[in-house]
């Protein structure tokens, strides 16, 4: 070969080489979820998908399990581009955007279809454009489940049977006002000390999803569980806006693609197993109690004013009207 022709192909291939390996991204995500619950399953078909449909030019690096600090600290770092993308809760949010408090409004949701309705269509719609004001792409919601109330000392039948108790909570308004509403005396201890103040009877229950009852092992000191569905919480899977505009118009339908396909993936593993963790407990003699929720429902009306000052009263009539528009 022609040393001039030679040395112009060598070139060439190491220019290709160096765009190649300039245009390529990588993303770290950041979550809560532990190595073993769906969301970090879904995560990691996300990443795997992402990286294969583009050839490798943008990579997922996966921080389950808090890995990157905690949940509101993750998020922060997203707003501020430090971290690329998160799976942060609606409450998390809501301390940016307090619309996504909306989501939380005890019993506006009927079951899992119904919450997948809302927020995939009307409340992705809404609340996109709040999100992209302080620099979050909304990809989608990821389910994290409806809360369920359990407690040491009897079971919880009607909201006069929580009167009284001491009831652990997050730090998170809508769920302390809903709490407070059916009786309960309400505790804020934080998350990573919960498994220990339910075995030393700190306080009488707690609520969470039945996969995070049922992973911690809750039940061995809390031998009552009563599936009142009273408030549904989700992940939110979000982008920073400076690594969605790192990507390309086809990577970012890639990428918006394969967040829609691990939501997809993450509710059918989280609801599949949520089935099977209740036989499961059941079988080893945790009392599960499924009450009428009218009577719950019916005492909301103090919560519900709490939040629509928290939220704004347009806020929440407009997540009211869209629930039950949606059906």
């Amino acid at each position: 070969m022609h040393a001039k022709l030679k040395k112009g192909l060598v070139s060439a291939l190491c220019f290709a080489w160096a765009s190649s390996a300039f245009s390529a991204v990588e993303l770290k995500l950041g979550h809560f979820g532990s190595e073993e619950h769906p969301s970090h399953i879904a995560a990691m078909q996300f990443a795997k998908n992402v990286e294969a449909r583009t050839n490798g030019d943008v990579k997922v690096e996966l921080y389950p399990n808090n890995a990157l600090g905690s949940p509101p600290e993750v998020l922060e770092q997203v707003i501020f581009g430090v971290i690329d993308m998160s799976l942060s809760g609606q409450d998390q949010l809501a301390k940016h955007v307090p619309l996504f408090d909306t989501v939380s409004i005890p019993f506006s949701l009927e079951n899992a279809a119904h919450a997948d309705r809302v927020l995939d269509g009307p409340f992705k719609a809404w609340a996109a454009p709040e999100l992209e004001k302080i620099g979050l792409v909304y990809l989608s919601s990821w389910d994290w489940g409806f809360r369920q109330l359990t407690n040491s000392v009897k079971p919880i039948l009607s909201p006069d049977d929580v009167k009284g108790l001491k009831i652990r909570t997050p730090p998170a308004m809508t769920y302390q006002a809903a709490m407070q509403a059916i009786g309960a005396n309400v505790q804020t201890i934080s998350f990573s000390e919960l498994v220990m103040a339910m075995r030393q009877g700190v306080v009488d229950g707690q609520e969470n999803p039945i996969g995070v009852i049922y992973n911690l092992k809750l039940y061995e000191s809390q031998k009552y569980i009563s599936i009142i569905n009273y408030l549904y919480s989700s992940m939110v899977h979000v982008v920073s806006a400076d690594a969605w505009n790192r990507l390309t118009p086809a990577q970012q339908v890639i990428v918006q693609e394969e967040s829609d396909a691990a939501r997809l993936l993450m509710r059918e593993l989280l609801r599949a197993e949520e089935q099977k963790q209740i036989a499961d407990m059941r079988a080893n003699g945790i009392q599960i109690d499924e009450p009428d929720l009218a009577p719950f429902q019916a005492m909301m009306g103090p919560a519900y004013d709490q939040i629509k000052k928290k939220v704004g009263a347009a806020n929440f009539d407009k997540w009211m009207e869209m629930t039950q528009s949606v059906k």
